[in-house]
């Protein structure tokens, strides 16, 4: 009876000390996981799983479906002195930006295919652009504007180069159009182009060189024989960057139908949806604009707050971008602040710059009126997150100018030598996030951390909790080990009697 006592004392000690354990490591636990998950960030890791870029994940659904692109507004240039200045009374032409022409673009993607031995994703992107007359100040069709005449520079600027012979026949049959340095032309047409009797002529004079019918400004950006396939990143520091492009467009030389392709490397450069999570101010970001065959450099420029708390990152145009070695005229000079897109725009004599030439250099302005750069409107912004690498909002201002070299050849166009001809200026913005991405935004900064405090206040309210209840277990243990001890009477008496008598 004694020894099952004994036992039974032991057992109830050993299971008091298996409270107090339990107890105590579970209050350890609770107390510790509060601070590993700060280290983990457990809600930033749900939402890069949400933005991962693999086959069945949310990205790829986007990538097939067709979304809203950038809205594009177009100002075109209209010259309000073209008879003074084409009879040279006067020697600057005087310019008014007439828009916006507000078109919105859809992009869906094709032939997409998830690379299972590299990290990479290919697919041939498909664009279309509406017209939205809520937001232009009218018809394309309707408005006329006197323009400088895009065909008649671009192809006497290309004709320059050439022997004296074809430069003369080239002027004869010029002579026989009725044409001048600048022409009245409804917006349409020069947006988008017509058969140009200059255009055909050029192309009978150099048919290995000029191989289309017709010159617009959005023509040849949204050209619809030209077929891109874009291989990009998607994992790790290569996420979301274009690798390169290939640019495939069937055009007709000599008689022949003929598929001509052009490879496209880049260099940290990204279509400006998203980019790598964790950017710091030292990330190399530049830009692709499909269609144009250059990357945009960016240069971070400062910080902003997020309405939700977080800190956004603020770049504008790099002034690498734009720097100039190759854009010269006849006498030598290489004006600054802009970007040659010849070889991107058919060797069409084009360059971009930004609007109203901010920031470029003041001679530019010494052949036209009108043009007045403001930063607060013509400045350009890329705004990101750099804790998740989404795309916040985008603005890019860009104008489109012809580059003339010496055209005192041609007397329809003598007038534009060595002249940078602003010819349109383009707000290009890109659309918001997606409701999605809104809420993964949401989920990191604003709803995540909520639930995250709240557990981690119960987290840590469970570990105190169980810390005091190890000890007051240990405490009732220990009280109870040195308290007075307690006998149980044993039935009956005990004779103690001397075995033998004496």
């Amino acid at each position: 009876m004694v020894v099952k006592t004994r036992r039974n004392s032991i057992k109830a000690k050993m299971k008091s000390r298996r409270n107090i354990l339990a107890s105590a490591a579970f209050g350890v636990a609770f107390l510790i996981i509060p601070v590993v998950v700060i280290f983990i960030d457990p809600i930033f890791l749900v939402a890069q799983y949400q933005l991962k870029l693999t086959k069945n994940s949310l990205l790829s659904y986007f990538l097939k479906k067709e979304l809203k692109g950038a809205l594009l507004e177009v100002y075109l240039f209209n010259v309000t002195n073209a008879e003074r200045f084409l009879d040279g009374a006067d020697k600057k032409m005087k310019m008014k930006e007439i828009g916006p022409f507000v078109y919105q673009e859809y992009r869906s993607n094709e032939d997409i295919d998830f690379d299972n031995e590299a990290p990479v994703i290919r697919f041939t992107p498909k664009l279309r652009t509406v017209f939205m007359p809520d937001k232009s100040v009218g018809d394309p069709k309707d408005i006329t504007l006197n323009v400088p005449n895009i065909s008649l520079l671009t192809v006497s600027t290309l004709m320059e180069p050439y022997p004296f012979v074809v430069r003369q026949l080239y002027n004869i049959l010029v002579n026989q159009v009725d044409t001048e340095g600048i022409v009245a032309r409804d917006v349409h047409s020069c947006l988008w182009g017509f058969r140009d009797p200059i255009v055909s002529i050029a192309k009978t004079l150099a048919p290995g060189s000029i191989y289309y019918d017709s010159i617009g400004i959005l023509e040849k950006l949204y050209d619809p024989y030209v077929k891109y396939r874009i291989e990009m990143g998607r994992e790790g520091a290569d996420k979301f960057k274009v690798l390169n492009v290939q640019r495939t467009r069937k055009e007709k030389m000599f008689d022949s139908n003929d598929s001509v392709n052009k490879y496209f490397e880049f260099n940290d450069t990204y279509e400006g949806a998203a980019f790598p999570p964790l950017m710091t101010p030292q990330t190399p970001v530049n830009l692709y604009r499909l269609g144009i065959c250059k990357s945009f450099q960016m240069k971070y420029q400062t910080q902003e707050d997020l309405k939700l708390g977080a800190k956004l990152f603020v770049y504008g145009y790099s002034n690498s971008t734009f720097e100039n070695t190759k854009i010269c005229d006849s006498k030598g000079w290489c004006p600054f602040g802009l970007m040659d897109l010849s070889s991107c725009f058919y060797h069409l004599p084009m360059a971009l710059s930004k609007s109203h030439f901010l920031d470029a250099d003041p001679l530019l302005l010494e052949k036209v009126e009108g043009l007045k750069p403001n930063r607060a409107v013509h400045d350009s912004s890329l705004l990101v997150d750099p804790k998740a690498g989404l795309t916040i909002g985008t603005t890019l201002e860009l104008q489109l100018n012809i580059m003339t070299t010496d055209l005192t050849f041609n007397h329809q166009s003598r007038l534009f030598s060595d002249t940078i001809v602003p010819i349109a200026r383009a707000k290009i913005t890109l659309p918001e996030p997606p409701e999605e991405t809104r809420s993964s935004l949401k989920l990191m900064y604003e709803t995540g951390p909520q639930i995250l405090l709240i557990l981690e206040i119960i987290s840590c309210s469970l570990g105190i909790l169980l810390l005091l209840n190890s000890g007051r277990l240990a405490w009732r243990e220990r009280r109870r080990e040195l308290g007075p001890k307690t006998f149980t009477p044993l039935q009956g008496k005990i004779s103690a009697q001397p075995l033998l008598s004496s």
